[in-house]
């Protein structure tokens, strides 16, 4: 197995749960809501975070509409021509824009062979925006000359949201974890996060051996916020805590949004919350000349200068840091490097003696 069986700080081992969790958001955001409500919300979310790495979010608070144009939006992109999407391909002084089908080989950044299986049966276009602070600093987004004026705002728009939502997730991990209201907000005011939608194309031929629309992998950052839609929306397993796989997907009409955890937050916690293994898999061959997919994720990344270094809360006797201190922008400098070269992203402190 990929993933070791987890075990709790007590020693004890981990229940192994059958589904990602649901939580509802709306006691924690109602004005005038108890301190008991809220607290309540962020022992669900702790809980989720030590055992799956994976949660479901409904009554967020991010608009339908607002959720519709970014997919909309998303859409449009991938219809374009090859020629007008490749205009704004990422490069190696702009690490966003378009990547073409099979370009991305996600398995190398488990510290896996790059060439050990085929690139993943997908087409990816990346935009980051970045905050408003006058530090963020972010290069101004590449749009292909042909797309729609109303289809770049409508992606502004749900980036504005999100980053919204993110700040009150931060609000949530912060409660879960014991620290003071606010604790990540100094760290997140010049944020990289970025927007990643994924077209994965109906295979009117079926994929070479090993291939997949996303290979086994951890995502980089401190959390993402995935939006699944459309008459296909399944595929996505995550990994459970004995090496399982457990579907992870959306009913019909369901407003909701999936949470995982990246490298960064576990990272961060001391591997107290877990950045769990996740894939997309191919639908089965007789559905999948039909069976189209899009989904729009949306990748939380601290300041590019903010220390990781393990949080005071997660660092108790006998529960030494586990890792050196380095910036956000190292992290994940080195994880993106992997996902490339296939290294690892970071080295554990040796254990003295």
């Amino acid at each position: 197995s990929e993933r070791r069986a987890r075990t709790a700080v007590s020693g004890a081992a981990i229940s192994a749960p059958e589904a990602v969790p649901v939580i509802s958001l709306a006691p924690f955001l109602a004005p005038g809501g108890s301190e008991a409500d809220r607290v309540a919300v962020a022992a669900e979310w702790d809980a989720a975070c030590r055992q799956v790495g994976f949660v479901k979010i409904v009554d967020h608070g991010v608009p339908p509409g607002v959720i519709d144009k970014a997919w909309d939006a998303a859409t449009a992109f991938f219809r374009l021509p090859l020629a007008e999407k490749a205009s704004v391909a990422m490069t190696s002084d702009y690490p966003y824009g378009y990547q073409a089908m099979g370009t991305e080989n996600l398995e190398a950044s488990l510290d896996k062979g790059a060439d050990a299986t085929p690139g993943d049966v997908k087409e990816m276009f990346n935009i980051c925006i970045g905050s408003a602070s006058a530090n963020a600093d972010v290069a101004p987004v590449r749009w292909p000359a042909g797309y729609p004026a109303g289809s770049r705002a409508a992606l502004a728009e749900y980036y504005s949201e999100l980053e919204a939502l993110s700040s009150r997730l931060y609000d949530v991990c912060a409660l879960a974890l014991g620290l003071t209201a606010g604790w990540f907000a100094p760290r997140t005011g010049n944020h990289r996060n970025v927007i990643r939608a994924i077209h994965y194309p109906a295979q009117q031929t079926p994929p070479e051996p090993g291939q997949v629309r996303a290979s086994t992998h951890t995502d980089y950052g401190s959390l993402t916020i995935l939006r699944l839609g459309g008459a296909f929306p399944g595929g996505l397993q995550a990994m459970g805590v004995h090496g399982e796989w457990i579907d992870v997907s959306v009913a019909p009409g369901e407003d909701a949004f999936v949470i995982n955890l990246g490298d960064l937050m576990a990272r961060w916690t001391n591997d107290q919350w877990l950045s769990t293994p996740h894939r997309v898999v191919n639908p089965p061959q007789a559905d999948g000349a039909q069976a189209p997919r899009q989904s729009l994720a949306y990748f939380c990344n601290i300041d590019p200068d903010a220390l990781v270094v393990a949080i005071p809360t997660c660092v108790t006797p006998g529960l030494e840091a586990k890792y050196q201190p380095c910036t956000a922008g190292e992290h994940l400098m080195a994880k993106h490097t992997a996902t490339v070269a296939g290294r690892l992203c970071y080295v554990p402190k040796k254990a003295s003696g």
